[in-house]
């Protein structure tokens, strides 16, 4: 179990950490969720649950906690929940690669368009070019099927190509 734990998280950790610090925009909170999320794969293989796909398993977890931080914080506004404050940004490890491609202007330009998605293509989008998710995993974690979370992300494209070639 530990030998387990430990190679799951060795290969998950930076993308779970990286999927929280797109939604939250703090690196403490971001690392707060990473570790619950963590916590919670451990007690489940301690309790010898069979996960089949840790990594969907994980965003999973990762996804609704993020929610549940938020319901907590029922002042901000779904905006300001998925913007992101440079100041942030330069707080973090530049080794993170997507810290790297949000901080160039054309990774920036390109995250702050993901960012002005509709709810309901931004995390869909987000999980496929971000995290390279497939869409069967991408549906697990938002609980949608597969052919859902397909149709989402085509359609955040042409809409992500609408406000690029609007540029």
């Amino acid at each position: 179990m530990n030998h387990t734990f430990e190679t799951i998280y060795e290969k998950e950790s930076d993308a779970i950490f990286r999927f929280c610090l797109v939604r939250v925009s703090s690196r403490e909170q971001s690392l707060d969720i990473t570790q619950e999320t963590f916590l919670r794969l451990w007690q489940s293989l301690k309790k010898g649950e069979d996960i089949q796909n840790s990594r969907a398993f994980l965003f999973t977890i990762a996804h609704r906690l993020v929610i549940d931080w938020y319901r907590k914080k029922k002042s901000l506004s779904w905006d300001k929940i998925f913007s992101k404050d440079d100041k942030e940004i330069d707080v973090v490890d530049e080794k993170t690669t997507e810290i790297n491609l949000s901080t160039s202007a054309e990774g920036r330009y390109l995250m702050d368009k993901i960012n002005e998605l509709s709810p309901s293509y931004r995390d869909p989008v987000y999980l496929r070019y971000g995290e390279d998710l497939s869409p069967p995993e991408i549906g697990e974690i938002l609980g949608i099927s597969t052919n859902a979370a397909s149709v989402r992300i085509n359609r955040g494209l042409e809409e992500l190509r609408k406000k690029y070639l609007s540029r």
